[in-house]
Parts: C-alpha cells; structure tokens; sequence
C-alpha cells in the first residue's frame, strides 16, 4: 500500500511536471537589442518588415541590406515570433526585374493576401537614383512564398510616392499609404478591389513630412504611428487617431522618447489571443552599428481610448495563445 502511494505521489508530480512544461511551452521570450538569426544560423536580413499571418504561422519580408545598397526582398516564416525560416529571395536583384540592382532599388515591402483573387500581393518603394523616380512598386504571386512577378513601377495615380506601409481595414479594403510630392505629405490611397493599383488618394497630414506609417485599427479606431524625415536617424515618433481612415485624425502628439528608443516604425502586430488582443510594435534600429547589422526590435504597444503608450521593454515574454504579456 505504501509503495502504490509512493508511486501515485511520484506519477502526479511527473504529471504536474509536464504540464507545467507544456504550458510554459506558450510563452515566447523577445529579446531586443541583437541580430536575429534564422534556423539555419544566418543572420535575418528583412528590414523595414512586412508581416502577413496566415492560420498560426508569420510571414515576414523585408529589405535584404546584407550588401548595404540594392537589396533583396527576402521571406522568412515563424510560428512563434522567435524562430525563423529563410524562405527565399521573393524580389531578387536582375531576377524578378531587370532594372533592379541597377538602376532600380526597393524599400519598405509589405505583405497582402487578397481574398478575391486569392493572390498575394507586395507593394514597395520602388526608386532609382538620387530619389528621383518617387514611385511605388507592385508585385504578386499565387503562393506566400512566390514567385513573384512584377507588375508595375510607377506614380500611383501619378503623384511622387516614396517611404510607405500598407493597410486592409476589415471589410477588406486595402490602402497604401506613403509620404508624398518630396515628403511633404502623406497620401491614403484606397486600392482597387485587386490590390493591384490606386483608384483614389487622400492626401493628409499636409506640410507635416512625416514617414514610416504604421496603421492598426482598435475598438473601431484607427492609430497611426510615424517619424520625422531624418534619414538613418532616430527622431520623435508621434500618434495620430480618427474614427475614419480617410478624414479626422486628431493632431500629431509625442508617444515614446525623442529618438523613439532609437527605432522607426515599421509595422503594427495583431495577436488575438483566447483571453486578449495584444499589438506589438516592430521597428527598425538603423545603422546599428551598420546598414547591413540594423536590428529589428519589437516592444509592446499598450492602446486604448485614443492613447498609446511604448512599452520599452529590453525583453519580454509573450503567450501567442492567450495574447497575454509578462515584461519586467
């Protein structure tokens, strides 16, 4: 009898144990400050990132700047923000299009799924020489993982478009949203129902040059983080809301510290977790100490009732499953 209870006693803890485990399974730690690497020990080259979630995995894009100048678009895949898998050059240099490499170069890619067509599609900064081209360039593919083909560089609706983001609000409308006619504005321009091209624009924000728009919307709210134009350098990020995408947004006020924790905005994290929503924010921390080894750093955004606040966590731990945070 004693040892059948020694052996119960022994089983419920080793239970204990493993359960214990599995849920401690759940929790994924972010450390900030250094070069991420992918599953095969290369270090992760997808600045200025795009994210698309499909099921429970993460897709990420992003400038390759292992060359510094002309990069790449490179593709990883992560089920845990953690871990992630090179999936490949989706946008290669004289690959997808002669030009590129050239005379020709991308900035900030990002990521659509559209549920029409069912075919994803990539709008980017698509430039040449000295910033003159000011042009946005699409490209699109039936699988996440491409190839990709190119399907237009040029002017949306002919206006002078440079750094930019994306936007699908929930009845699936999509926006690209840039800095425009030399930075001085930004330009919201609502996409056709292929996310292929513009059909109109709203200009906003007029004689503000702002750049790095990052969108989520919240509560029926749209927040709106973004930067001054000071090239590599760090500057005052600042928030703006509305309760429409395309008029009222309130004015600009400071969010974060004056150089936002050294980092510029370059995407928006929905995690919808069984007890909670939780948004992260990704940015880049730029020449660091180079182009090339920038790091990509995401810190929790705490949002409601029009405020938003950056929570500069140096690590912290998420649940991907329940959406919950525990930070230092």
């Amino acid at each position: 009898m004693m040892m059948n209870t020694r052996r119960m006693m022994t089983l419920i803890m080793l239970l204990t144990a493993l359960t214990t485990m599995a849920k401690g399974k759940d929790w994924v730690t972010i450390q900030n400050g250094e070069l991420w690497r992918d599953t095969e020990g290369n270090v992760v080259q997808a600045h200025g990132a795009g994210f698309l979630q499909v099921g429970k995995t993460w897709y990420m894009i992003g400038e390759d700047r292992s060359k510094s100048w002309n990069p790449d678009v490179n593709m990883y895949s992560s089920r845990d923000l953690q871990h992630w898998k090179f999936e490949g050059k989706i946008i290669q240099n004289g690959v997808t299009h002669p030009d590129l490499g050239k005379g020709r170069f991308i900035e900030r890619p990002k990521l659509l799924y559209n549920k029409k067509t069912k075919k994803y599609v990539v709008w980017c900064h698509w430039e040449g020489h000295n910033y003159g081209a000011s042009e946005a360039g699409v490209f699109y593919a039936d699988n996440i993982t491409g190839p990709y083909t190119f399907h237009s560089g040029e002017r949306p609706l002919g206006i002078k478009s440079r750094d930019c983001n994306v936007f699908v609000d929930d009845d699936g409308t999509a926006y690209f949203i840039s800095t425009i006619e030399e930075n001085q504005h930004l330009g919201f321009f609502k996409l056709k129902d292929d996310y292929l091209s513009a059909e109109s624009c709203t200009t906003l924000f007029k004689g503000k040059s702002r750049e790095a728009p990052a969108i989520v919307k919240v509560e029926g709210k749209y927040y709106m983080l973004s930067s001054a134009c000071t090239g590599w350098d760090p500057n005052q990020c600042k928030l703006s809301y509305s309760e429409r995408m395309t008029e009222g947004w309130s004015p600009l006020e400071n969010i974060g510290d004056r150089i936002a924790y050294d980092t510029q905005a370059a995407s928006i994290l929905t995690i919808k977790g069984s007890k909670q929503t939780t948004y992260l924010y990704v940015g880049d921390r730029w020449m660091d100490p180079d182009l090339p080894n920038s790091k990509t750093i995401i810190f929790p955004l705490i949002i409601k009732d029009g405020k938003c606040d950056i929570l500069p966590a140096q690590s912290f731990q998420i649940n991907l499953k329940t959406g919950e945070i525990k930070t230092p």
